[in-house]
């Protein structure tokens, strides 16, 4: 297939909630293109087929992403974040379990290509507090594993 590409990205805001009810707000932002044969123009019809792609596909990956993290607890979530939001949204290869390197809307070729988390932060206090003991921790447990190792 000779396909050309043309796009940007997009970001969006979105709630989530994990299984153990630690509420996160995600600022994320989608690289992406349209993918098309530019060999059949007839093909490239259905670029702009979809009224408000951007809103659409916006909504279809916060749902991949809500479903993800809603069956995770907060540290899980909190450690391994970058990867359950890319598996949720680029799915995984059945046969070796990597995370696939973009996904496809059918209906018009709006293929994402990368996600960039630029924030995620706890919506209520309960969260926010929970995630600062989270991180203390780390900290105390990095400083008395480095500290051990210089006795």
């Amino acid at each position: 297939i000779n396909a050309e590409y043309m796009g940007d990205f997009m970001t969006d805001i979105i709630t989530v909630e994990t299984s153990d009810h630690a509420r996160l707000s995600l600022k994320l932002s989608y690289n992406w293109s349209f993918e098309y044969d530019k060999e059949n123009p007839q093909n490239a019809t259905h670029l702009f087929s979809v009224p408000d792609f951007v809103g659409d596909s916006c909504k279809a990956v916060a749902s991949r992403i809500r479903g993800a993290v809603a069956s995770e607890v907060f540290d899980s979530f909190h450690r391994n974040s970058a990867r359950i939001i890319r598996a949720a949204v680029f799915g995984l290869d059945p046969t070796s379990t990597k995370i696939k390197d973009k996904f496809t809307f059918p209906a018009n070729g709006l293929t994402i290509t990368n996600i960039d988390i630029q924030s995620v932060e706890p919506v209520d206090q309960k969260t926010r507090e929970s995630l600062q003991k989270s991180v203390q921790m780390a900290i105390e447990i990095t400083t008395r594993s480095q500290y051990s190792a210089l006795i």
